[in-house]
């Protein structure tokens, strides 16, 4: 199986901003998420979240845009799934502005999973399981506005660039993110994990000493546990 991940960058270096949208954004909710939240980087901020990290693309985007909004800037939301499908959704100050497919051919249904709490308030899991996957015989891309992305984000590369890594038939749907990330000047190693991998693995990641974890306090370990 491959890998599944999301994750959220905003052209902003204003954390403090990004980390109380984030607080207000589940508050008007009325539900609970957990979420990692890099220091700034090149211009950047990337924010690991629990329940985008599920899968819930529609959680992904409407959490990409509102941080958008809250911080008056461009955001960039990333999700992969299976290493099979790579996606991009832009959003700039609230607004999604245009949405990016690796392969359109390629449909996943995932196991019913409601995640819920264990007698200590902790999520029993991280996500739900894949059942069954149609892979297209050939990617089919679709969308991908690189003069947005180059506006938008102040990227000085070729739009040309932008647009070979878009169409790339690559044999890991994650490689098409992570050099588009690079391009952008998006920390490309950030770009490549989600939240769940952060909390289980993040001591092998750069700068994962300098993350804030949201809410205030320590992550859980890897068995989904607070640690004392």
């Amino acid at each position: 199986m491959g890998s599944f991940y999301s994750n959220i960058h905003l052209r902003t270096a204003d954390r403090a901003t990004l980390e109380r949208a984030w607080d207000q954004y589940w508050a008007q909710h009325g539900a609970m998420s957990w979420a990692m939240v890099s220091p700034p980087y090149a211009g950047w901020i990337s924010v690991f979240d629990w329940q985008c990290d599920q899968m819930q693309t529609e959680t992904l985007r409407a959490l990409s845009a509102f941080l958008s909004e809250r911080a008056s800037c461009a955001a960039l939301a990333f999700q992969v799934q299976d290493s099979e499908l790579a996606e991009y959704w832009l959003a700039d100050r609230g607004k999604e502005v245009d949405h990016f497919t690796s392969n359109m051919a390629y449909v996943p249904t995932f196991a019913p999973h409601t995640p819920t709490l264990d007698e200590d308030g902790v999520f029993d899991g991280f996500g739900p399981d894949i059942t069954e996957a149609r892979p297209g015989e050939a990617d089919l891309t679709d969308g991908g506005n690189t003069g947005l992305l180059l506006a938008l984000t102040g990227a000085r590369v070729p739009d040309i660039e932008l647009d070979a890594i878009l169409r790339s038939p690559a044999a890991i749907a994650d490689d098409i993110l992570t050099a588009l990330a690079s391009a952008l000047g998006i920390n490309d190693t950030w770009a490549a994990v989600g939240y769940h991998y952060l909390v289980t693995e993040g001591d092998t990641i750069p700068g994962i000493g300098e993350f804030h974890h949201l809410p205030v306090g320590a992550p859980p370990n890897r068995h989904g546990v607070p640690d004392d």
